[in-house]
């Protein structure tokens, strides 16, 4: 009668066919912890103080149009961008309208605001119309929201989260002269405070 191979267990294939057996389970990334990683590589990382990458792109202007946007066109004034993930969110909605409420103060300062996220002009649009019908047909939104849909511009602003596709949550101060002044990086669920913004433009123009 033929015997099979016999292996004997020792504690070192033991050892072995146990690491064979589990699997490791690396920790779920957080949106930082994403962002830091695609763009750990990136030359625009870290682009306080060097001259903020030109864009032309789509957008829904102050007006409610659709147009484009050029950061050209500011140049001579403070510009403060604000990217956010995408449209249709409530923080999203309220961050801008409370910035909107106030472009009088930031224009008071020869400081302009524009938004700017991957959704499409289209979506812009739109996104705008339905919070006018929910505010009694007035307008809440008085700032042009540029369309990312390349994700050129959030790549070269070091914002893109590569991962999700979208910008995260950051707001650059750009002065006269185009230069990045102030770059922040928040949470998704961190709201952004219209005074303190102000308050930055106002101590960069002394």
């Amino acid at each position: 009668m033929a015997v099979g191979k016999v292996t004997k267990r020792t504690p070192d294939n033991l050892a072995e066919g146990t690491a064979k057996r589990t699997r490791v389970t690396a920790p779920e990334d957080t949106t930082v912890e994403m962002l830091k990683r695609s763009a750990a590589d990136s030359p625009h990382t870290y682009i306080v103080g060097r001259t903020a990458p030109a864009f032309d792109a789509p957008a829904v202007l102050a007006d409610g149009q659709i147009g484009r946007v050029s950061l050209a066109d500011f140049c001579g004034r403070f510009v403060v961008l604000l990217f956010y993930p995408g449209d249709c969110a409530g923080m999203e909605a309220r961050d801008l309208v409370e910035f909107s409420d106030r472009c009088d103060e930031f224009d008071a300062v020869g400081c302009s605001v524009i938004a700017c996220s991957t959704d499409s002009e289209y979506a812009h649009y739109n996104w705008r119309q339905q919070l006018e019908r929910t505010n009694r047909g007035e307008a809440v939104i008085h700032l042009p929201v540029v369309s990312d849909r390349t994700r050129r511009i959030s790549r070269a602003f070091g914002v893109l989260n590569e991962h999700e596709g979208q910008a995260v949550r950051a707001m650059l101060i750009i002065d006269p002269m185009q230069q990045i002044r102030v770059k922040i990086i928040g949470d998704t669920g961190m709201s952004r405070s219209v005074d303190e913004t102000l308050m930055l433009v106002q101590a960069l123009t002394i």
